[in-house]
């Protein structure tokens, strides 16, 4: 039986995923529960959510701890997107050719330590590319683990040119699978919530496309996981679908870019609201203040599939790149 949960639920569920603090972990929880639908298919999430809520409640606040955690990257843009692969399998050179971050790519295993984050762009939405240090079949690095749970899609990175591209796959799914990640996200563990909560988008980008095997490699891979992962090949040597690499995953991270116009001024299109796919007319409202919401009359919205202008209610559901003009 399907929960059919809200915008708001998904935006509460994200914020919670993302919460550093007691605090932020506390607020999102109960964001979670005032806006989860109360019916008979939901009950098992409302009573997971009480249990998290009451246990963070019954906790004190931890102290910071002193050494610093490599693996906290704050959020940026329309969403966060982490690169997990085996050595060499070209994260960050797809960090590289796509943002203006500073990688070290080499030709030996290892090359990254540490998280380093850059920010790519699918026309005016930025979207926030994770290069994350290389795990193994006998190795995760400490703490990379809840990175890669905060994370709003996951890109499996592997070699298509790679003798080992089976195995590398299969690391991965392994290490998604152990840690209750990505499209095996499960339920019933303590950890998750239930079988309702949206499962992690994952994407499996195959790097090198331009050498010798990798079309082979990549029919293989299809054949073998095609009805589990989603397969985009690129190559970052002759650039090949880098393009098409970040308008993918601008439509995994499912949201929508709305424009703000004020009564008798132009569209503001530099700085368009991200907010999730489903958000409607009263979202956008508390997106732009929280009390807005509450003085809202009406809207007028532009886009292409309204009449220039037209009003709309408060639950009118919004689409990518229209235009709302706030009336309170």
């Amino acid at each position: 039986m399907a929960t059919n949960v809200t915008p708001d639920y998904i935006r509460a569920d994200r914020a919670y995923r993302a919460a550093e603090s007691h605090e932020d972990k506390l607020a999102a929880l109960e964001d979670m529960l005032r806006f989860v639908p109360k019916h008979k298919a939901s009950e098992k999430l409302q009573s997971d959510i009480k249990r998290k809520l009451s246990k963070l409640r019954k906790e004190e606040p931890k102290k910071a701890a002193a050494q610093h955690d490599i693996f906290h990257v704050p959020k940026q843009g329309g969403g966060q997107v982490v690169l997990l692969g085996t050595p060499n399998t070209g994260k960050s050179a797809i960090v590289g050719a796509l943002t203006k971050a500073t990688v070290t790519v080499t030709d030996f295993p290892f090359g990254t330590h540490a998280p380093v984050p850059g920010i790519a762009h699918h026309e005016d939405v930025p979207i926030q590319l994770l290069d994350m240090p290389p795990i193994t079949a006998d190795h995760l690095p400490p703490g990379m683990v809840g990175r890669l749970r905060q994370a709003d899609v996951l890109a499996l990175v592997v070699d298509l040119a790679a003798d080992t591209v089976l195995e590398d796959v299969d690391t991965c799914l392994s290490l998604l699978e152990a840690k209750n990640l990505g499209p095996h996200a499960a339920t019933s563990d303590g950890d998750g919530l239930d079988d309702s909560q949206p499962a992690q988008p994952v994407l499996c980008v195959g790097t090198k496309s331009d050498l010798d095997g990798a079309d082979d490699n990549l029919a293989v891979l299809t054949d073998l996981y095609g009805s589990r992962l989603e397969f985009l090949a690129v190559s970052t040597t002759v650039p090949t679908n880098l393009d098409a690499l970040v308008r993918r995953l601008f439509e995994l991270l499912a949201i929508v870019r709305i424009y703000a116009k004020q009564p008798g001024k132009p569209v503001d299109k530099t700085s368009p609201f991200l907010l999730p796919h489903g958000s409607t007319v009263i979202d956008m409202a508390r997106a732009v203040h929280r009390e807005f919401a509450d003085t809202l009359k009406y809207a007028r919205i532009w886009g292409a599939t309204h009449h220039d202008g037209q009003q709309v209610a408060h639950d009118h559901v919004l689409e990518d790149k229209d235009v709302v003009e706030l009336h309170a």
